[in-house]
């Protein structure tokens, strides 16, 4: 049976499409297995159909940006095959691309889908064997390790899998937890699931008229009682069922964790994060001074978005059409003090299908970092978002998911 003992290939996102080519480029013969009817469904809505491949900066840089356990795990994976060595590889398969200011890099076309057709080119070249709309239901293995995998109702033989599945975020684009379910049933444990890099629902809903309203370069607080538990610099955007923005979705991940023990979280932002309390007083005072004369909601509105004005008076207990040479010394005080921590509700929920990556999964302590093998079962590899990694909004989780997949490829081929 000419497939009988290929290397089999579950998942044609990022990972799992740079796995296949790395083990077919080394010789093996390579099933690709992917349930929907194209590839890279993920890819393709990935900043915004532009595709932020990865980012610019050096190995370390980009490694430190996880959490210490995540960092540790991906060194070798980083090191092994680089942003550079990524961005080669579709360079030579007429991807051009740029770095922005912030880092982040994305195709000159802006095209998502010029990334895709790279990586379809450079499995065909490769030889892989790609199969759309073929669902595995099961991975089988015995008292040796892995021997085959059961798809579309046929076993496939093999002694080495690799999956890349995915988590449970944008379930539509296909990722709807399958990995966890077969990694369970073949003794692997999972670090519980949550959401990261979402969007927060907040109580009460955000007011019809802030909808779509943006707050640039503002400090996001999420707090539980008066600790805060995480913060972000950055944009967020009201929604009409709370907020997004990058600070959003940076400080979600943990805001999930204390939400789930039970606790209400506020989310809270500060307007002049550059700027202490006092030196935001005497911006008043001095606006006083020049303009006394002048309605207190109109000052603010000159400080935050129009809309938000009347919100932050109500908060700080100032009468909006009180003039400015009115305000008293607490009064100014109190607006001072509201601008550096101003509540904009409490936290709802926040949405495991709306992520863009998912927390959690395949415990790291149960996959060989150098070689993304299972400890518990020779012959299963796991790679990208189905392993417990979850980085910032900058490419550095699509760069996760390069890496580990072909340190997957690499290994699986061996086998």
């Amino acid at each position: 049976m000419k497939n009988k003992m290929a290397t089999i290939v579950i998942g044609a996102g990022a990972a799992g499409m740079i796995a296949a080519w790395r083990a077919a480029s080394l010789g093996a013969e390579v099933i690709l297995l992917e349930k929907n009817s194209k590839l890279g469904i993920k890819i393709l809505i990935s900043g915004g159909g532009k595709c932020n491949i990865t980012h610019g900066g050096n190995v370390e840089t980009l490694r430190q940006q996880f959490q210490i356990n995540e960092a540790r795990f991906l060194k070798y994976a980083f090191h092994t095959f680089t942003n550079t060595d990524l961005l080669q590889q579709l360079k030579e398969y007429g991807v051009e691309t740029y770095e922005r200011d912030n880092g982040k890099v994305f195709p000159m076309s802006h095209k998502a889908g010029d990334v895709v057709h790279a990586l379809r080119r450079m499995m065909e070249k490769a030889g892989v064997d790609i199969r759309l709309n073929s669902s595995v239901t099961e991975i089988l293995k015995d008292e040796s390790g892995i021997y085959g995998v059961k798809v579309n109702q046929e076993i496939l033989e093999t002694k080495s899998v690799i999956v890349a599945v995915g988590g449970t975020s944008f379930q539509k684009t296909g990722t709807t937890g399958d990995g966890y379910s077969w990694a369970m049933q073949l003794g692997h444990a999972l670090v519980p699931i949550r959401p990261a890099l979402a969007p927060i629902f907040l109580l009460p809903k955000p007011p019809a008229e802030w909808q779509g309203t943006p707050i640039r370069d503002c400090l996001l607080m999420a707090k539980s009682n008066t600790t805060t538990i995480s913060q972000w610099g950055g944009d967020i955007l009201f929604t009409h069922v709370g907020i997004s923005g990058p600070a959003t979705l940076e400080v979600s991940r943990k805001a999930y964790v204390e939400f789930e023990k039970g606790n209400l979280i506020t989310m809270c932002v500060d307007f002049f994060p550059e700027l202490t309390i006092e030196e935001i007083d005497q911006k008043i005072l001095t606006e006083t001074m020049k303009s006394g004369a002048k309605q207190t909601v109109t000052l603010i509105e000159q400080f935050v978005p129009q809309k938000l004005g009347p919100h932050i008076l109500q908060q700080a207990k100032v009468n909006e059409i009180k003039k400015l040479h009115q305000l008293g010394k607490q009064e100014r005080r109190s607006l001072s003090e509201t601008l550096k921590n101003c509540s904009i509700g409490t936290v709802k929920e926040i949405p495991l299908d709306g992520g863009e990556v998912t927390a959690g999964g395949i415990d790291l302590r149960e996959v060989k970092p150098a070689t993304m093998e299972s400890k518990l079962v020779k012959g299963l590899f796991f790679c990208g978002e189905i392993l417990d990694v979850a980085g910032p909004v900058g490419g550095y989780n699509l760069q996760a998911a390069f890496s580990t997949g072909f340190v997957a490829g690499e290994s699986a081929s061996k086998i």
